[in-house]
C-alpha cells in the first residue's frame, strides 16, 4: 500500500470533515453534528487499513460500493453513550453528523479508487 497515497486520503477525508462542520451559532444540535463528524473521522483513521488497499483487478465501482457499505456498517454500529449533559438535540445532531460522514466518505473513497 502506497503510504503517501494513504496519508493523502486521510488528510482529504479530514479536510472534508472540517469543511462540512456546522459553523452556525451555538446549539446542542450543531455541536452534536460536529461531534458526530469528528467521531467518524477518528473511526476512519483508526480503520484506514480496512478501507484502503492496493488496487486489485476488482471493478472500481464494486470496490467503492463494498467499502461504502463497510464504512456505513461501522458508523451505524457506533453506540453513543448518553452523557448527563447530552440533550436529545445533541444526540440527534451526532447521528446527523454520522449520516453526513457517510456521504463524505463516499466522495473521498471514490476519488481514491477512481482518480
Amino acid at each position: 500500500m502506497d503510504q503517501r497515497k494513504v496519508k493523502k486520503t486521510i488528510r482529504k477525508f479530514s479536510d472534508l470533515i472540517e469543511r462540512n462542520k456546522d459553523t452556525r451559532a451555538y446549539s446542542d444540535y450543531k455541536e452534536g453534528i460536529n461531534e458526530g463528524l469528528e467521531m467518524a473521522k477518528d473511526t476512519f483513521e483508526e480503520n484506514v487499513d480496512k478501507f484502503l488497499s492496493p488496487v486489485s483487478d476488482e471493478d472500481p465501482a464494486v470496490k467503492v460500493r463494498s467499502l461504502q457499505d463497510r464504512f456505513n456498517l461501522i458508523i451505524d454500529s457506533i453506540v453513543v453513550k448518553e452523557k448527563p449533559n447530552y440533550t436529545q438535540d445533541h444526540l440527534d445532531g451526532i447521528y446527523e453528523g454520522f449520516e453526513k460522514s457517510k456521504k463524505l466518505f463516499g466522495e473521498c473513497i471514490n476519488e481514491y479508487y477512481n482518480p
